[in-house]
Order: structure tokens, then sequence, then C-alpha cells
């Protein structure tokens, strides 16, 4: 591991750097965990409104020809809301891993983190 050799005022900047970074992919984070809780809110709401909607109203369930496009329909919304919510917690994990990253480099003046790989 190779370090970087900074002088003084190079090593004051690159702090400066560093806390600019990770002050913006800290409200990323914050914006990222907000849209969640939101998303999740809504999704739930619509689904469960939609879907009482269609059983009672559009096609009562004992009339029903095709109950298996409605089954089918429901496991399809969850499998959107299942990759919905890994996409936000993936998101949040690749946020930590770049402040970490810029950490090494800008902080303990790592070279190799610079090129480092989100999941190395």
């Amino acid at each position: 591991m190779s370090k970087i050799v900074r002088t003084e005022e190079q090593e004051n900047r690159a702090t400066e750097m560093f806390d600019s970074f990770r002050d913006e992919l800290l409200k990323r984070d914050l914006s990222n965990t907000e849209n969640y809780d939101r998303s999740i809110l809504t999704l739930s709401a619509a689904a469960l409104g939609l879907s009482l909607t269609a059983i009672r109203f559009v096609v009562p369930l004992e009339t029903a020809n095709y109950l298996w496009l409605v089954i089918l329909g429901w496991i399809l919304l969850l499998g959107s809301i299942i990759s919905s919510l890994g996409a936000f917690l993936v998101s949040n994990k690749a946020i930590a891993v770049q402040i970490n990253h810029a950490e090494e480099y800008y902080i303990k003046c790592i070279a190799e983190a610079f090129d480092r790989k989100m999941f190395t």
C-alpha cells in the first residue's frame, strides 16, 4: 500500500475536500432514507386500495374467472416492492463505502483508495 506524500497545505486542502465530499454523501444518504420511508408508505397504501377496489367493485371475488391473475398481480407487486427496498438498502451501503474510500484517500493518504471499486 503506497502512501501519498503531501505538504501541509495539500493536507489541509485534502481534509477540506474530504469534509465536503462526506457532507454531500451524507445529504444523499438522508434524502435516500426519507424517500425510502415515503415510498414504502405510498406503495403499501396504493396496493391495498387498488386490490380491495378491484376485488370488491370491479370483479367480485365470487364471479371472478381469472382469479389467478389477481394473485399473480399481488406476487408481482410484492416482487417490485422487495426490489425497490433492496435498491434503497444497496444505495445507502454504497454511500457508506464511498465515504470510507474517500477517508482513506484524503485523510489517510492511501493512493489505492482513489481507484478502488465499490465493493472490494
